[in-house]
């Protein structure tokens, strides 16, 4: 078979082998950006020379989790959409996974500041109130053009909300409807942002060409419940032709300088966004229809590494922190290399994903599930109750 073929969906399910991996390997990105980030800032510190920069895509994990969120949005939320109280029942479930664990990474890193030689930023009530709302807001101004809430990675979340909200928006109608109909929103958004560039920053970040990878996902998702699959060789040539792209950069996304941010404009869509649809599509279209197959082969570690991606992406920064702060603590009679340091840095944050996901994330997010369910099913018997007698 030389082309995509279209067959009939095959049972539903909200789990997707590959994507969970896709998912391990976007935090990982960002992790291993991150690592390199730090090792360069360790080394300036201890007086050592500057270690030879990898020319490594970090932020691309990210435009990859964009479009993995649009994805997933439509595939588990296909049997909801057309539902009474659907967007309710949407906005809760992603609320009790993305608050909690955003929240306690934020509070924690204001301590972090607090205690440090930074200090706290210069309003910090403001700051803290934007950061935990998913607002906008240049905490201690605008740096690369992104206003960073107080944890810098909280920047994505802030769009993570946006496209919740625009997706909810159309969850009473049927998931076809629903995805055009956000995608409806998404280029209003990026025609109005390039049309009447807007001075407000929320306004601005929130119209950024970037929004279009979660549409991506969406459009992607679509193909999966409509049992669309890829044939291995196609599947191949697509990936290999995203990963192409992205190490060839022919935008030079992986020319900013060290520490500097990837404006989230037209390049950084088409150099990124686009690659990370194509390797997407490439995973999801080979395991549909091979499910059984991809379950047999040994991807434990990578899908475990899936499990932990945002506890991963949240509290990496602390473990790079306070491995950085012990190995200069050290001195340098006893202080081991920069390779060494590498190493613990990336093994102690990968320890510190699977913690936090294993003793809070998940038996957190279980019982405030469980809570809000008991909740919902207790809400139409209190309705009947208080109903008046025919």
């Amino acid at each position: 078979m030389s082309r995509i073929a279209r067959h009939e969906p095959t049972p539903r399910s909200d789990t997707v082998v590959l994507v969970q991996v896709l998912r391990g390997l976007a935090a990982a990105l960002v992790l291993l950006g991150h690592t390199q980030e730090q090792l360069r800032v360790a080394a300036l510190k201890a007086g050592l020379a500057e270690p030879a920069r990898l020319v490594w895509p970090g932020g691309f994990g990210v435009d990859l989790f964009f479009c993995i969120s649009g994805f997933i949005m439509v595939v588990t939320s296909a049997r909801l959409a057309g539902q009474p109280g659907a967007a309710q029942q949407f906005l809760v479930r992603r609320a009790i996974r993305l608050v909690p664990l955003y929240w306690l990474a934020t509070l924690l890193y204001l301590a972090v500041l607090a205690l440090g030689s930074h200090g706290l930023p210069a309003q910090p009530l403001s700051a803290l109130l934007s950061s935990l709302a998913f607002v906008p807001h240049a905490v201690g101004g605008l740096q690369g053009g992104l206003p960073y809430p107080l944890l810098s990675l909280g920047w994505s979340l802030n769009y993570e909300v946006l496209f919740y909200l625009l997706f909810a928006s159309w969850l009473a109608l049927p998931m076809r409807q629903v995805v055009v109909g956000t995608w409806a929103l998404l280029l209003m958004l990026v025609g109005a942002g390039a049309l009447w560039p807007p001075e407000a920053t929320a306004v601005r970040f929130w119209t950024r060409p970037i929004v279009l990878e979660f549409g991506l996902g969406l459009l992607l998702g679509q193909a999966w419940r409509a049992g669309w699959r890829l044939p291995g060789a196609a599947a191949l040539a697509l990936a290999a032709t995203a990963l192409a792209v992205l190490l060839a950069d022919p935008l030079g996304l992986l020319q900013a300088a060290p520490g500097a941010s990837t404006p989230n404009d037209w390049p950084r869509l088409l150099g990124w966004g686009l690659p990370a649809a194509g390797l997407l599509f490439a995973l999801t279209g080979y395991e549909r229809g091979r499910a059984a197959q991809v379950a047999r082969w040994p991807l434990g570690a990578l899908v475990r590494l899936g499990d932990w991606s945002y506890a991963l992406y949240l509290f990496h920064p602390f473990a790079l922190l306070a491995l950085t702060r012990a190995w200069l603590a050290a001195g340098d009679a006893h202080r081991p290399g920069l390779a060494p340091l590498a190493l613990a840095l990336i093994a102690a944050s990968v320890l510190l994903a699977a913690l936090v996901h294993e003793r809070l994330d998940r038996p957190l997010t279980r019982a405030l599930n469980h809570r809000w369910q008991r909740r919902a099913a207790r809400a139409p018997l209190q309705a009947t109750a208080r109903a008046p007698l025919p």
